[in-house]
């Protein structure tokens, strides 16, 4: 059977475009949504109304010369003081050049950077984390660790069955990428080519290749792929729901199964971007494509 994906971004309704799947698999239709807080910082200055200004005081600027106020010295000469011929001149010292230090032992040549082992086990939450950190260590950012209590709360979301964002439940304070479509058994397809074949490609663009912060107006199209290999990130739990009967929010032929991904330390915040994201070095990891089965 066909499976179809949608996935959406923080705009609702605002469709992500999927990576050209492998050769012999059909594209999936994705919808993928990813939420972000932009903080703002106020300064407020308070001027008393009425208050008289303070009193001028002219400053002086310190004159590094002559000083202006007069100063008399007087000379009295003395006696000459009676000879007493100079003390002879100590021996010179001897000098015994010093022994040379041992050579250092040569630094052994470091290890060029493996890839990540393959998952732990072939359960969900080793999957999902083991192509969370492959994709992070492409571009330096360190590797998540699983987060049992976020994946609970991921889950209480998935079987709501409703297809939206919802970063409030369990007192909230994590980011979140959602996708539908996709079965559990399948999660690396949402993982490595929704979230990050699909959209690695806009964020350089929208970014002048990772020189600046990029051009916000695209970012339903690269915002889960900034959250998975954001550097301020420490930990992930995610969850897929297949208790679903239909999917609220979804289109038609859009199988019921829902998946949320939550992060602690959330990724995504305007004016950050460089700080957090760094390029790609395909050298450590090549792109990588999802099961298709």
């Amino acid at each position: 059977m066909r499976t179809t994906l949608i996935s959406a971004a923080l705009a609702a309704g605002a469709l992500a475009v999927p990576a050209q799947a492998p050769a012999g698999y059909g594209a999936p239709q994705v919808d993928v949504e990813v939420s972000y807080d932009v903080v703002y910082q106020t300064e407020v200055v308070t001027v008393t109304a009425g208050g008289q200004p303070p009193a001028y005081t002219p400053q002086v600027k310190p004159h590094y010369g002559h000083k202006s106020k007069q100063v008399f010295t007087t000379v009295v000469q003395a006696a000459p003081p009676a000879y007493t011929p100079p003390p002879a001149p100590p021996s010179p010292p001897t000098y015994e050049q010093p022994s040379p230090p041992p050579a250092p032992a040569p630094a052994p040549a470091p290890s060029p950077s493996s890839a990540p082992s393959g998952p732990a086990s072939g359960s969900y939450a080793d999957v999902c984390l083991y192509h969370h950190n492959l994709h992070r260590q492409n571009h330096s950012a360190p590797a998540l660790v699983w987060d049992d209590g976020l994946a609970a709360t991921a889950q209480k979301i998935a079987d709501t069955c409703v297809y939206a964002h919802n970063v409030e439940m369990d007192g909230g304070g994590y980011g979140q990428n959602i996708a539908a479509g996709v079965p559990g058994n399948n999660i690396s397809a949402v993982i490595t080519d929704l979230f990050y074949n699909a959209e690695e490609p806009i964020y350089a663009q929208a970014s002048a290749q990772y020189s600046q912060n990029p051009d916000m107006s695209t970012f339903e199209q690269f915002g889960h792929f900034t959250q998975i290999v954001w550097c301020g990130t420490t930990h992930v739990g995610c969850a897929t729901s297949s208790n679903c009967g239909t999917l609220a929010n979804t289109g038609s032929g859009v199988e019921p199964y829902f998946t949320v991904c939550n992060y602690k330390g959330p990724g995504n915040y305007a004016g950050q971007y460089m700080q957090n994201i760094n390029p790609g070095d395909a050298s450590k990891n090549p792109t990588v494509y999802w099961n298709a089965s």
